[in-house]
């Protein structure tokens, strides 16, 4: 699987996440939203004290070998166990994954399949 599938699986069927996968998922944001902020910050330690940054082992193995091969693995593990509610919207064109599930416009192509 490539990125952008598994981007687009995390992106919008997140609901399918196990709890480990959602602690390790926030924490991947929060790290991106403190863009590398010290731990000694008083933001950080906010972070922390909510638990959007996690100390759970389990959570913190998922994402050891960074946040891509954790959005792999995890779309993985989902498009195995619910393949019949995922709908990878595929342009009729070119075949390649739209932006989105209800995407009706080739962001790929330029191709159009709404009246």
């Amino acid at each position: 699987m490539n990125i952008e599938t598994a981007r687009y699986i995390s992106n919008y069927y997140h609901r399918f996440f196990n709890d480990k996968e959602n602690i390790a998922h926030r924490h991947i944001n929060s790290l991106f939203k403190l863009n590398g902020e010290p731990e000694s910050t008083s933001r950080y330690k906010i972070y922390k004290r909510k638990g959007w940054i996690t100390t759970d082992k389990e959570a913190l193995e998922l994402i050891k070998n960074g946040e891509t091969e954790f959005f792999i693995n995890t779309a993985n593990r989902i498009l195995k166990e619910y393949k019949s509610e995922i709908f990878l919207n595929n342009c009729p064109n070119c075949k390649k994954l739209a932006r989105t599930p209800k995407a009706r416009q080739c962001r790929h192509c330029g191709n159009k399949w709404f009246e």
